[in-house]
């Protein structure tokens, strides 16, 4: 082996770089998400009530800084959820009906949803839906129509457990639909997880993702469904471990 080739192959080992013919060797796989909006969501580990929410968008093609602030998650912290990428995470907790737990991984969002009329809602940027005395999500995993949003006036009842969407508090005065487990909907995984109004800054939920008012009117503000905008919610360590194969920005 001359020195001109020793060279080139040692530089191929150190990167990593895949040659055709060679066993042994591999290339990095990097998996840039379909978006221009990103909500950015992360805790200090999976048991986290509290978490922090970034918001980034992309710039001639680099993610910039938006806004951020706190927000609460499950009761019993997170669990890794069904999303849009299949996430590995050994030895990780998984998502399950009822256990009061917000799901992690990467998720489309939308439709919004909010107690004020359409024409009250124009300046929202992505679908919307009046939560009536009738909008009900479906959390009995049993039902055909498990996790999905429905109206109980036309609709054959085939449920016996259901979220309302228009409540006697402001949880739902504004929120938007995670698309948690729709891809397909897998029975017993979960279901009915929002971006919503908090409690209280140490209330935790029973799996959605809360925020004071006017954070979550400011998100709503920002969030464009044009930019296809992701949810991406992780303990900090898994998202420093896959930050840079989804091309993620740093924190």
């Amino acid at each position: 082996m001359n020195k001109i080739v020793a060279r080139i192959f040692l530089i191929t080992v150190i990167l990593g770089v895949f040659v055709p013919g060679r066993p042994g060797t591999s290339i990095r796989s990097f998996k840039p998400l379909p978006s221009d909006q990103l909500i950015i969501v992360v805790a200090k580990n999976w048991d986290t009530v509290g978490a922090q929410l970034y918001t980034f968008e992309k710039k001639k093609g680099s993610w910039q800084p938006q806004f951020s602030f706190p927000v609460v998650l499950g009761q019993k912290g997170m669990a890794m959820g069904e999303g849009m990428r299949d996430i590995q995470v050994p030895d990780a907790p998984q998502k399950k009906e009822g256990d009061m737990k917000s799901p992690a991984g990467i998720f489309y969002l939308g439709p919004a949803f909010g107690y004020a009329g359409k024409t009250k809602a124009e300046w929202i940027h992505l679908p919307y839906l009046r939560a009536t005395d009738t909008l009900l999500c479906i959390d009995d995993s049993h039902s055909a129509l498990y996790n999905k949003l429905v109206s109980s006036d036309t609709t054959e009842t085939d449920w016996m457990s259901h979220e309302e969407m228009l409540r006697k508090d402001i949880d739902y005065k504004w929120g938007i639909f995670v698309q948690h487990n729709v891809h397909p909907v897998k029975k017993t995984m979960g279901s009915c997880i929002f971006l919503h109004i908090w409690e209280g800054s140490g209330e935790g939920t029973a799996g959605c993702t809360a925020m004071e008012e006017k954070n979550i009117l400011k998100l709503l503000k920002w969030i464009r469904a044009d930019k296809h905008p992701l949810l991406v919610q992780l303990p900090d360590m898994v998202y420093k471990k896959i930050r840079n194969d989804y091309l993620l920005p740093a924190l």
